[in-house]
Formats: structure tokens, sequence, C-alpha cells
């Protein structure tokens, strides 16, 4: 009998690491965890890299400045000795940066750009790609992703949910297809996927990140005969296809998957997940009218997913199908039985309360937020996946050891929950 394509692949050696979406608060979760991975010298020696939304704003800058990080690389160590310059700051200054006000409200309100936005095929979206374009990847396309693959670097995986099939949609410079890397670098399982190598990094980040309420669908159009393959392919074929393959309607990430893992379940054997979404919190007032009502109904149905999710990749790892280690914003720390002093108690609530946004967070937030994500990217590796019988871990550096203190912590995140309509910066 042949294997389930239900079943991952037997034989398994890749590793990989996933990164959540959640906005800035994830994005700097997660350079906080990948900070930690390379003074462990595992950031180098990834496989994969997936990610969704906030996420997906960190992997876009790595894969950008992969190519600089790989000439201060120590061979031995595997350790990126120009990471903080290279990498860090930069992202840093990025997380500084307002980008959500002007694709929302500012662009909206210009008329110049009033016919492009009654258009079915732009909306602010665009705004939100063209940001990222500026300030984060410029003008990085796929056909560059696969030539960091084609020199040894990891394969950048960018997660989007296609709304007209209701599945994962991929960015990638390849993938991987019964164990076999191809060049084939967009679409879904239901359309098929195809080649498409000057499709800019920045229009895949924007997909990824493209909240829904707050930010449109992003559409893309291709070129008839982009995509072969897909279900909808197989007799009788789907009437709709040459439609959905010509025109694809693409939302945030997180909406099908917001830890990133189904690019790397099915052929990774090591997957590390870092998941800076948001928790989800009870509420004696869900609210009575129509909307709130609805937005709540949303709210559960999506964290029943994320918890299955997150169980399902937790069970794997105790059944030993993968190796491996989970983290999230709302994980206790005194859970991992390997863990440095790290926050709890009211620090702990206050960070499962940051807000997720593309506005300006102040330099003592980003850092409390790394400080979080090294912590627990640094607990779960020491305590699920380094070799026992290897020397000690690295220590390595927090990135900031004054706001370890929880006074100074909850100084930093004092405000860390309010939005601000028209931006802080």
């Amino acid at each position: 009998m042949p294997p389930s394509k239900y079943r991952a692949d037997e034989n398994r050696t890749r590793k990989a690491l996933c990164l959540s979406g959640g906005g800035y608060r994830a994005t700097l979760f997660h350079l906080g965890a990948m900070r930690r991975l390379n003074e462990l010298g595992l950031l180098s020696r990834l496989d994969t890299i997936s990610s969704v939304s906030g996420g997906s704003i960190a992997n876009g800058l790595l894969a950008r400045v992969w190519p600089a990080l790989q000439t201060g690389l120590d061979a031995k160590t595997g350790v990126f000795g120009s990471f903080e310059a290279v990498y860090e700051a930069p992202l840093r200054a990025f997380c500084h940066r307002n980008i959500r006000t002007a694709p929302l409200l500012l662009d909206r309100l210009n008329p110049l750009h009033w016919m492009s936005l009654w258009s079915d095929d732009h909306s602010a979206t665009d705004s939100l790609a063209n940001a990222y374009r500026d300030h984060l990847v410029q003008d990085l396309r796929l056909k560059d992703l696969a030539g960091i693959r084609a020199r040894g670097g990891p394969r950048f995986v960018f997660d989007a949910s296609n709304l007209q099939t209701g599945v994962n949609f991929e960015f990638s410079g390849d993938r991987i297809e019964r164990g076999q890397v191809v060049d084939l670098q967009v679409g879904d399982y239901e359309i098929g996927h195809g080649k498409a190598p000057d499709l800019l990094v920045a229009e895949a980040v924007a997909a990824s990140s493209a909240f829904p309420i707050a930010f449109p669908p992003l559409v893309l159009k291709f070129d008839p005969g982009t995509f072969s393959g897909g279900k909808l392919a197989e007799p009788p074929a789907d009437p709709a296809l040459d439609q959905m393959q010509r025109r694809v309607v693409l939302s945030d990430g997180g909406v099908y998957d917001n830890l990133g893992l189904e690019p790397v379940w099915k052929s990774h054997g090591v997957i590390l997940c870092s998941d800076g979404g948001k928790p989800f919190a009870t509420s004696a007032a869900p609210g009575s009218s129509a909307v709130p009502r609805l937005l709540r109904c949303q709210d559960v149905i999506g964290n029943q997913a994320i918890a299955v999710r997150k169980r399902w990749l937790v069970h794997s790892f105790e059944q030993h199908e993968y190796q491996g280690g989970y983290w999230g914003i709302a994980s206790e720390i005194e859970g991992y039985p390997k863990h440095q002093r790290g926050y709890g108690g009211v620090v702990l609530e206050r960070l499962r309360k940051v807000r997720t946004d593309l506005d300006d967070f102040n330099d003592d937030e980003q850092l409390v937020l790394m400080n979080h994500g090294w912590l627990l990217a640094d607990a779960a590796i020491r305590s699920f996946v380094w070799d026992p019988g290897a020397p000690e871990p690295p220590r390595g550096v927090v990135p900031s050891e004054r706001l370890l203190d929880e006074a100074a912590a909850l100084r930093a995140l004092a405000e860390s929950d309010r939005i601000e309509p028209l931006g802080r910066s």
C-alpha cells in the first residue's frame, strides 16, 4: 500500500524554524529568539525558515542580509559574527516605523490614489508592500531566494492565506515535494504551483501580514500557465480554476496557519517554533450587539484552530515524531526543565497583552520583548534540543540585562497594550 499523503515523509533530516504572526510584537520576540539561536550556532544551520505576518517581517530582512551575514560566519561555531550590526540593528530601526497609518488612512484620503483603490486589483495593502520595499527588503525577488538556497543557505518561505481556496499559499525560492527540492516558487496545493522568479519579496511579506479587517486582501495577477498540478486540476477540473490561477486573492497567513508549520511538517525532522501570536483572553462581556459578538466568535474559532496545531506539535515532540521545541509569548519559563531567570507574574501578564500593531515600539519595549524571546528560546533549546552528551551551550548575552528587573520591565510595558489610531510616530 502506498504511504498516505497525509503522513510526514520518513527519514526526515531537515531542520526548520517557524516564525508566527503577531505584528511588530512577534517580530521583536522572534528577533530575541534568533539572537539566541545565532549564539548557539543553530541559525546558520537551518534548512528552512517559514514565516507568517510579523514573523515574515523578520524573515524578509533576514533573507535580504543573508549574504552579508555569511561573510562574517565562523565556520567552526556556526555563529554570524556580524548579527547585531547587519541584522538586529536594522530590524529594530524598522520596528520604530509606523507602516500601518499611511496605508489604512492617509493613502485613502489622497485623491491621487482613489482611482487605483476603487479597482478590484488594488488595495491599501499595495501601499503596505511599498513600505516593505522601501524600508525593509528593497528589490529582493524570489529568484534571489533561489540563489541563496543554491549557495547552501536556507529556504525562506513566506506564508499567506488564499481566500479563494482556503489554504496556505507559499512564496519561496523553491519548494520541497515528496522529499525533493523542486524549482517551484509560488502556489498552494489546490491551484497548483509555479515559477514567479521576478515577484518581489515585499509583496510576499505584505500578503503574509495583511491582517484581516485592518488590511484588505492583496491581489496578485499571474500569466496563464504559471501554475501546474493542484487538486482543482484533477478530473473533473474546477471550472473556476483558470480564474483563480490568473487572479489570486491573499490575506494574512495567520488566517490559515499562524504558526507557519504547513510548509515544513511533512519534510523536516527538527522543528523549532517561535510563537509571538496573540494569546486568547477570557472575557466577561463578549458583546451583545452584532459586530462585537461576531468578532468574538471569530476569535474563539481562530483560537481553537491555533490550539489544535499547538497540541499536535507538542504531542509530536513527546512521541518523538519530531525533534525540536516550542516557545510562545505566553509561555511560563518555569515550564522548561532547564531555564534561566525569566519573566513571570505581572510582567508575563503584561507581555501577553502587548499590542499586535505595525506602529513604533520604543527601545525599552523592544528590548523586553527581545529578552523574552531570547530567554524562552534558550530554555526550549537547552531543555529539549541540545544533546545532553555535548558540552554546555555557549552562554550568550541577553539583549538587556537592565530590563530583566521586574520593575524596569513593567515601566517599559506600561502603555504597551495601547494602540494610537494615528500612530506613535
